[in-house]
């Protein structure tokens, strides 16, 4: 019996020290588990580039100049008569697409819209329209011009009022297959309005509407609208138009302004100062004074510093420093310039949007007034559209160090320089699209100015090129 307890035990032992000796080698496996460089063997993710082929290119156009309430239905709008357009861009003539226009109810043109497919797997196709009209009936008279839009999901227009006298239009256009639900914010010289119409508004496909600014912020002597939409995307535009007792002051299309930016840059505002004539018939006798509109979206106060230069003129022009308040519509007056074509600068401590208007009167002429929007430099391939109108102007800015020379294709087509820091100007001799191939950072608009007749609008950047992406399998 002793001898088997003994055994036993020892065979107890025995288990306890080879026990211990592993927990002794666990130990051992795991420090060397944290000591012992790990394999560097990994597996790679199977991936591969793909080049996105470019989708067509969409531009949609304002459409006629719309009368209100003057159509059989007081309240109605009817189209006053055609606009001319022009549109192209890569070579090919753009397919035009038929648009229907519910809020007209009286007869005349529809808004018009082009869709240029893509023809290269690089780059989005070049695409470019635009229009313009004359208008001259009892209530409505003045050039209107306007760069027809690629429809986008949020726009900034920057101009307009509803005061006596003034009638505001704001023109959505939904070119695509998509119905575009859509949301309007008005600011004012008073801050936000209410507006609260402007919400859930719903733009069929291949639809426009137009909703009258007077509904949505009435009696407001100076407006910025916000446009925004959500499912499918809409051109947005302004139809401004002003009359005096029972004399037409002018109307204008106004378009979409650069995004908000510390940085804003206006080229070629046309100033006509009064008293520039004696007044007598065909004589122009200037104007108003120029204003600059500006609305500071930073949600803080904005200060301003505004700087003025004369186009094609050496030095730096003129500036002054103002502060505005944020989330309030405010206007600069630019005061004591002489008549001539000017690049509007602003340096903010705050994003903003702004545009610059001015104005003309003629004895025989009449009187007509213009929105000058912030333009965008343009980069890469570019398609400048050239619609109809009197002593038009192509306005170059170059914001650069360097000297920019821009080979123009197309009607009239030429190269022009544009010295560093500088702002130059060329007439306009034919009509139709020109094209270039990198306009190199420069702003580019295009300005038409005549006795009782002003308008304007910016060229828009083109799509940018589709770059190859690194797709990863799962």
């Amino acid at each position: 019996m002793a001898t088997d307890r003994r055994t036993t035990l020892t065979r107890a032992g025995v288990r306890v020290l080879a026990g211990a000796a592993g927990l002794a080698a666990s130990a051992a496996v795991a420090v060397a588990a944290f000591t012992l460089p790990l394999p560097s063997a990994q597996a790679q993710p199977v991936s591969r580039t793909v080049t996105p082929v470019p989708a067509a290119a969409t531009v949609a156009c304002p459409g006629p100049v719309l009368a209100l309430g003057s159509s059989a239905s007081t309240s109605g709008l009817s189209a006053l008569g055609a606009p001319t357009v022009v549109s192209g861009g890569d070579g090919s003539s753009p397919a035009s697409i038929e648009l229907t226009a519910a809020d007209v109810t009286g007869g005349g043109a529809g808004p018009g819209a082009f869709q240029q497919p893509a023809s290269s797997a690089q780059h989005e196709p070049l695409l470019a329209a635009a229009q313009s009209y004359s208008a001259n009936s009892a209530d409505l008279r003045g050039l209107a011009a306007a760069n027809c839009a690629q429809p986008d999901f949020e726009q900034w227009l920057v101009g307009g009022a509803t005061s006596l006298g003034a009638t505001t239009l704001v023109i959505l256009t939904n070119p695509g297959d998509v119905a575009a639900t859509v949301s309007i914010d008005v600011y004012f010289e008073q801050g936000k309005a209410a507006a609260a119409g402007g919400r859930g508004i719903v733009v069929q496909p291949h639809t426009q509407h137009a909703v009258p600014l007077s509904g949505l912020a009435p009696n407001a002597r100076a407006t910025v609208v916000h446009v925004t939409s959500t499912g499918g995307t809409v051109s947005a535009a302004l139809q401004e138009s002003e009359i005096t007792g029972v004399t037409p002051q002018g109307v204008d299309f106004v378009g979409p302004t650069a995004p908000p930016s510390k940085h804003v840059v206006v080229p070629g505002a046309v100033v006509v100062p009064a008293a520039q004539g004696a007044g007598t018939a065909g004589t122009d006798t200037g104007g108003g004074v120029p204003v600059l509109r500006v609305l500071p979206i930073g949600g803080k106060n904005a200060k301003l510093t505004i700087g003025v230069k004369p186009e094609g003129a050496s030095g730096t022009g003129t500036a002054s420093t103002v502060t505005v308040t944020h989330g309030v519509v405010s206007e600069v007056p630019l005061d004591k310039l002489a008549k001539g074509t000017y690049t509007v600068t602003v340096e903010s401590s705050e994003p903003v949007v702004a545009a610059v208007h001015s104005t003309t009167t003629d004895a025989a002429a009449g009187s007509d007034f213009a929105w000058y929007a912030a333009a965008q430099p343009l980069t890469g391939p570019i398609a400048i559209p050239l619609a109809p109108g009197p002593a038009a102007f192509l306005h170059f800015v170059n914001p650069t160090s360097a000297a920019v020379t821009l080979k123009l294709e197309g009607p009239g087509g030429s190269t022009v320089a544009v010295p560093a820091g500088a702002s130059i100007s060329r007439p306009i001799s034919q009509r139709g699209v020109l094209t270039a191939t990198d306009a190199q950072g420069l702003y580019v608009t295009v300005g038409y100015s005549a006795p009782g007749q002003l308008a304007g609008y910016v060229a828009y950047p083109t799509g940018a090129s589709a770059s190859a992406l690194t797709v990863y399998s799962r």
